[in-house]
């Protein structure tokens, strides 16, 4: 408050009292009275100032992870060591980089052939099917329309046997009417034209082209039929390995998805042959893989903390943190440095971390933060509140009775309790927003309470 000053006062009727102020707080000492401590009241800025104690972290950590499986060449790093954007970290053995992108692109090559071959396949099958269908329809056609020819020729052939069959009838009848006389011209005739007869039942020119031509369309129906049965076989055969449109998409979409995950194969092995590069400055807090060490894709193989955004994690208990906010300032003093920040993250949950099972995590992030050491355990001072000309008394003056604030003010050589509104507070005042004012002077004993109306003198 203001410089030390000592002053001897002189008070009228009364014994000799010697009071020491420092920053307007006095010690009063009396014959005929308590001893009391007194404080006079002014006005001046006050800030509230919460102290946590928390442990330097980095705000932005990343871990390296292995795209795929690779050999590691070299580990140009140790823990704890600090780096620079662009720093190569990790490589990796490019011989084998170089097989296993071969290798992959033989695989595509594999796999686009297959497909090539599926879909040839069955273009392939489908024109067997098309052929076979085709010629199913017309082979229907002419075995009916060869087995109608047949019915009709066997009609024909029955037709004129029928016809020979009777006019040799006829003969035998004559024959017979003429039986009586065997040495007649006419019988001779009759015997003549019935032997005849029985040779065209056999060998009637007509009846043999008509059964000629039978037999050939019989052949011709023969031959029909093997050649159906054989095209029911291709269709049959044919069509279990014709693709159907889903089936095509499905393959299309295969080869697709095949490519893609073969281009990012060879890309993440491109990648790998730059190395495991920084993103920024930091300090590298893990290694996982060492020279020579195989590492399969997605294990981790190093982690580096930020060095350029570094916070104060901090745990602050039930009371404090109801004054704590997002965007506060704060100070800290770090390897005998001054640091500023501000509040960045307050958690909504009570104990989120081991390190405290009641306490509210309370992230400070730091305005600057060069050659900072991760893990050095500081104290935040953070700024909840400030207030420009405030009435305050000391946190020693201050007495709560009932969900109440008294103090106690010095009028007529008697400490009068008064009732107070109190604001902010530090570790040293409490501000008071109502009940005394500027020149008051407040009185307090530090070893038991004063009571309202007892005489003090000074």
């Amino acid at each position: 408050m203001s410089n030390l000053k000592k002053k001897t006062f002189a008070i009228a009727g009364a014994a000799l009292v010697l009071v020491t102020v420092t920053g307007s707080v006095a010690t009063m000492y009396a014959k005929a009275a308590t001893k009391v401590n007194t404080y006079t009241v002014s006005k001046g800025d006050m800030e509230q100032v919460i102290e946590l104690n928390g442990t330097i972290e980095s705000a932005d950590s990343v871990t390296f992870f292995a795209e795929t499986n690779l050999k590691v060449k070299d580990v140009k790093v140790k823990e704890g060591d600090a780096v620079k954007k662009g720093d190569i970290l990790v490589t990796f053995d490019e011989s084998e980089i170089e097989n296993a992108i071969s290798l992959a692109n033989l695989e595509a090559k594999a796999s686009a052939g297959g497909y090539d071959n599926a879909i040839q396949t069955s273009d392939q099958c489908n024109k067997l099917y098309s052929e076979a269908s085709k010629n199913l329809n017309t082979l229907n056609r002419q075995i009916s329309d060869t087995e109608e020819a047949i019915f009709n020729k066997q009609k024909e052939i029955s037709a004129r046997s029928s016809y020979l069959a009777n006019e040799g009838a006829k003969i035998q009848v004559e024959l017979i009417n003429w039986s009586d006389r065997p040495d007649s011209d006419e019988y001779k005739n009759l015997l003549k034209l019935a032997q005849n007869n029985a040779y065209q039942q056999v060998y009637d020119e007509e009846l043999l082209r008509l059964q000629g031509e039978l037999s050939r369309l019989n052949v011709q129906l023969g031959d029909f039929k093997e050649y159906k049965a054989l095209m029911e076989s291709q269709k049959a055969s044919s069509y279990l390995s014709v693709l159907t449109d889903g089936a095509k998409s499905q393959l299309e979409a295969n080869k697709e998805a095949n490519e893609i995950t073969v281009n990012s194969t060879i890309e993440k092995y491109e990648n790998a042959k730059k190395g495991i590069v920084a993103e920024f400055d930091g300090i590298v807090t893990g290694i996982s893989a060492s020279e020579g060490s195989y590492v399969s894709a997605g294990t981790p193989v190093i982690t580096v903390d930020s060095s350029e955004d570094i916070i104060i994690r901090c745990y602050a208990n039930k009371y404090d943190i109801i004054s704590i906010e997002e965007g506060q300032t704060a100070e800290m003093t770090i390897m005998n440095e001054e640091y500023t920040g501000r509040v960045s993250r307050v958690e909504r949950k009570a104990g989120m971390d081991q390190a405290s099972s009641t306490g509210v995590g309370v992230d400070v992030l730091l305005d600057s933060a060069d050659d900072i050491i991760l893990g050095l355990e500081v104290k935040a001072k953070v700024n909840t509140a400030s207030v420009a000309d405030a009435i305050s008394v000391p946190k020693d003056a201050i007495i709560s009775e009932n969900a109440n604030d008294y103090v106690f003010i010095v009028r007529d050589k008697k400490a009068v309790k008064t009732k107070v509104e109190t604001g902010i507070k530090n570790d040293d005042y409490v501000e008071v927003i109502s009940g005394i004012n500027s020149g008051d002077i407040i009185a307090w004993n530090d070893e038991k309470e004063l009571k309202n109306g007892e005489e003090v003198r000074y």
